[in-house]
């Protein structure tokens, strides 16, 4: 029996002798859909979201920002209560700035105003519709070497900026980088209303290369957190602080991370600015499949005491030219987070208005404050499969139907009994199965894993399963 399926029996044993039934995701962070986070990045390089016109005129300034009226309408149709809004680009900014220049991508040309404060225009039109603005502001890098915004950077602070390929950066070794990108933030919070400052790109680049060891590298990057932090709660304590880390912590003790993670690879600490405070909240970019997402989600929820975590969600991948996605990959994606007490936060605002294969209209359905007790009966048809398959190759069973069969393994049809467990692994309940078919009429809304058990103890994961609220059978 491997170490899973035992941990399964023995949690299975504990429910039976204690008489509860586990709701999913009572072991992680309870699910409040009151303060469920439904966040978008809404970017603004190359005004790859907003905006679409340069504020070159009085009428262009109406189209610009008429543009993001009705941006937000429409996220605000599917209950999006927090705007992630690109800020800082590249060593320049949306906003009047005494550090660093206007960035191009609003009056169509660098350095020059739109002739209005964009920065001020989103957080008024955000709050009217009972939206938050988190200023989005990316830190370490300061783009092309020869670019503006890098270029008087190096004018301005010539040891500071480290160039690495074609590209600058600020560089997370110097003292300096901490005082300089605090003074950027301390700027935003004593002239605007907003409500959160996000950190992006709070690391070292892949392609750093230096000496330091990774423990120092991680010091280096928590010494900028925590530098922001300070100021920017010594003068707003109300102002939330989050930051988008790589997708992947670390690795896991049954999942690797594939050389490619936050902690260990670019020395971003994230789990542990959160459990420290210096953190109120995390958007780390999973942006993956199967078992590249569900187990490093659970790992997310599982280190999301001290605050809330909202699971980045690469939608982009969904477009024919990025990665042609299915969208019940997303659908799972947000069950799933859901049922983990994960917010969500979607990568990125053009690619959901723009409704890619159908996730817009899906989101109108999938209302965040659904209320949690509610029941659906249905039946499912299960048929027996092998548990050798990675997450994602096992059968994915929906309720929308009164019954769905799945392909048979018929060497391991020796079980009559099912276990019903959360997906953080925590058994709900064991059911029997007639005729290869489970009543699952009692089970909450939510995504759920069937493991056989035969008389020998021993189990096989046979399905995903998700119940579905009423509302979302379509």
């Amino acid at each position: 029996m491997n170490k899973i399926a035992a941990s399964l029996i023995l949690t299975l044993i504990y429910t039976m002798a204690s008489a509860q039934v586990y709701a999913p995701g009572n072991s992680l962070t309870p699910y409040h859909p009151d303060k469920e986070i439904r966040a978008v990045w809404l970017a603004t390089i190359g005004g790859i979201d907003w905006p679409r016109t340069y504020a070159s005129t009085s009428s262009a300034i109406t189209r610009q920002k008429q543009e993001l009226t009705d941006m937000l309408d429409k996220l605000k149709k599917i209950n999006i209560n927090t705007v992630l809004l690109q800020t800082r680009v590249r060593g320049t900014v949306i906003y009047p700035s005494k550090y660093e220049p206007w960035d191009g991508c609003m009056s169509g040309k660098p350095g020059v105003s739109p002739g209005y404060d964009p920065l001020r225009f989103a957080i008024d039109e955000c709050h009217k519709r009972g939206m938050e603005l988190h200023a989005w502001v990316v830190t370490i890098p300061v783009g092309k070497w020869n670019n503006m915004g890098c270029r008087l950077l190096r004018q301005k602070y010539p040891k500071l900026i480290t160039k690495t390929g074609d590209e600058g950066y600020l560089n997370p070794e110097q003292p300096q980088t901490a005082d300089y990108l605090s003074d950027i933030c301390q700027e935003i919070i004593k002239n605007y209303n907003v409500d959160g400052i996000h950190l992006d790109y709070i690391r070292y680049p892949e392609t750093w290369r230096g000496r330091t060891s990774k423990a120092q590298g991680r010091e280096n990057i928590t010494r900028i957190v925590r530098k922001i932090h300070d100021r920017v709660k010594m003068l707003k304590p109300d102002v939330k602080l989050s930051c988008s880390p790589l997708g992947k912590h670390d690795d896991l003790a049954r999942y690797s991370s594939r050389g490619w993670n936050a902690r260990t690879t670019v020395c971003q600490d994230a789990q542990a600015w959160l459990r420290d405070g210096l953190m109120d909240q995390l958007y780390p970019m999973i942006y993956f499949k199967e078992n590249n997402f569900y187990p490093f989600a659970i790992d997310w929820a599982e280190h999301s005491k001290r605050g809330q975590v909202a699971a980045g969600l690469g939608i982009y991948f969904l477009d024919p030219k990025e990665g042609n996605w299915k969208i019940d990959e997303i659908k799972r994606q947000l069950n799933v987070s859901r049922q983990l007490g994960l917010g969500q936060c979607f990568f990125r605002a053009k690619f959901l208005i723009d409704n890619i294969k159908g996730l817009y209209d899906y989101l109108r359905v999938f209302n965040f404050q659904q209320p949690r007790q509610e029941t659906v009966a249905k039946e499912a048809t299960i048929s027996e499969v092998s548990d050798n398959k990675p997450v994602g190759a096992i059968p994915f069973i929906s309720s929308r139907k009164g019954s769905v069969s799945i392909p048979a393994n018929s060497k391991e049809l020796d079980a009559d009994m099912v276990m019903v467990s959360s997906m953080a692994g925590n058994a709900i309940t064991t059911k029997r199965w007639q005729d290869n078919m489970l009543n699952v009429s009692d089970l909450q809304p939510g995504m759920y894993v069937l493991y056989s058990l035969n008389r020998k103890g021993n189990t096989h994961r046979i399905a995903y399963l998700q119940i579905l609220h009423p509302a979302l059978e379509q």
